[in-house]
């Protein structure tokens, strides 16, 4: 199936607002997609060329958004028009939040790799979210197991896996009308194991969850870069991220992180000989 890009054409002259919109078909030639034969890292063949492309695409939609403001508040529109008018600047916008998360996923910058301790971190991804949830009926349980190893890690870029993992069962939760999300820690041998679980309907495809543009959200909430991203994060930490359902309802994402080599503590200090 060949995709359609909509064309939406503004001319402002002294005649009214005219705004033409439809279906614009694009050759088969110049759409080719292909299939994705392995999971996506965070780091890509060709980040400069998608860095690139979004900042170009920047420059027309900051004078589009500009523009559309601009006609916003011309006081001489009409209400049809200045809708309209609103809408495109609706999409603009809508826009931009995808370009800003192409350049977020195509982000090449060098984690600052460091010892985390990862109960304090989930720690702190609940103090942030905890607040924004008073009235949704969503309860946060933590199970953190006591003296949990540490891990060598980038403890902003983890925050922002565990924070995305959150918003998204929050989302589900909402669906539902509100539920419980319980995250868990464990020490398994040598990895680090975290489990964010949900009440809620569950996802419809968890094996394309971290596939990019896959999203399972309403047309203008999501993206589908976001769990991309955490993949790609995760698997720069050697760790590994999945999402199963849950048999009684509900989704679990499941983080293995390796845990931290601890360096081996000086010998034990050999008795003084005695004193003849």
């Amino acid at each position: 199936m060949i995709p359609h890009l909509v064309g939406v054409v503004v001319q402002v002259t002294s005649r009214p607002l005219v705004i033409v919109s439809g279906p614009l078909p694009v050759p088969k030639r110049f759409f080719q997609p292909k299939p994705i034969s392995s999971r996506p890292a965070a780091s890509g063949s060709s980040p400069q060329l998608v860095a690139g492309a979004a900042h170009e695409i920047n420059n027309p939609l900051t004078a589009i958004l500009g523009y559309s403001d601009l006609l916003e508040e011309d006081i001489a529109l009409r209400e049809e028009t200045r809708s309209l008018v609103q809408k495109i600047g609706q999409q603009a916008r809508r826009t931009k939040r995808l370009v800003e998360n192409l350049l977020n996923f195509a982000q090449q910058t060098p984690a600052e790799k460091t010892s985390v301790h990862i109960n304090a971190l989930l720690n702190n991804a609940v103090q942030l979210r905890e607040p924004d949830l008073s009235g949704k009926k969503i309860k946060l349980k933590v199970k953190l197991e006591p003296d949990l190893p540490r891990i060598h890690g980038d403890s902003n870029q983890l925050l922002q896996v565990f924070l995305h993992v959150m918003n998204n069962a929050v989302d589900a939760l909402q669906e539902v009308g509100g539920g419980v999300l319980t995250i868990t820690t464990q020490s398994q041998g040598n990895w680090v194991t975290i489990l964010l679980s949900d009440t809620g309907p569950g996802i419809r495809e968890p094996q394309k969850i971290f596939d990019p543009f896959y999203t399972t959200k309403p047309v203008g909430k999501g993206t589908g870069l976001g769990l991309s991203a955490c993949y790609g994060i995760v698997q720069d930490h050697g760790g590994e991220i999945k999402c199963e359902n849950n048999p009684n309802g509900g989704a679990t994402f499941v983080v293995k992180l390796p845990a931290e080599v601890q360096p081996a503590g000086p010998p034990p200090s050999s008795a003084a000989p005695t004193a003849q």
